[in-house]
């Protein structure tokens, strides 16, 4: 059995080895600790301030002054985060109830350009939906055509396609559209609106 003092002689041999590996391992591993509890903490504090910004947005969309459309354009050409994309949701209902239309489009087209496939599909329809009430038919069918890679939204995209193609006076090619929706699972007003081309062609 070493002596205690053979003990210290050995203690020291180590710490002279591996010393300042074993520092700079702990300064580092609590530099990754604080510095992650910093950057958690200020995600956080982001997230909360863009909550808190998102529903006073939200409050004052509504109350028909066009400064605060362009409060929330603001909001949602700057923020990064999800309540950008829900944001320009409720800019774009806002701006179609001030008949504010290529406010809607442009919001819409913001949500198809950074969301996930399924909410970009979602804005796409709306956004055809707009561009149709402004008879913009190339524009709308375009949109369509983006929903229609989201195979959930396919049959809704499809109808709208029939409408789309109908208000431009393409009855074969709504006629089509129409089959086409029905073929993806579309009922109801699908099947009304082929039979009154039908009966109307």
């Amino acid at each position: 059995m070493n002596t205690e003092e053979q003990q210290i002689e050995q203690l020291k041999a180590f710490w002279n080895e591996h010393g300042k590996g074993i520092v700079a391992g702990l300064v580092i591993g609590f530099a990754i600790f604080y510095g992650w509890r910093y950057y958690d903490a200020q995600v956080r504090a982001e997230r909360e301030a863009a909550s808190v910004q998102f529903e006073q947005v939200v409050a004052a969309l509504f109350s028909g002054d066009d400064d605060d459309l362009t409060a929330a354009q603001d909001f949602v050409n700057n923020n990064t985060s999800a309540y950008s994309q829900l944001a320009a949701f409720q800019l774009a209902k806002a701006a179609i109830d001030a008949n504010a239309y290529g406010t809607a489009v442009s919001a819409l087209q913001t949500i198809r350009d950074t969301a996930e496939p399924e909410l970009a599909a979602l804005a796409a329809l709306r956004q055809a939906r707009v561009l149709l009430a402004q008879e913009q038919y190339e524009a709308a069918l375009a949109a369509t055509n983006a929903a229609i890679q989201v195979s959930a939204f396919a049959a809704i995209a499809y109808e709208l396609q029939g409408d789309i193609l109908l208000a431009k006076g393409d009855y074969s090619g709504a006629r089509q559209a129409y089959l086409t929706a029905q073929a993806h699972g579309a009922e109801g007003l699908a099947e009304l609106k082929l039979n009154s081309i039908v009966a109307g062609s």
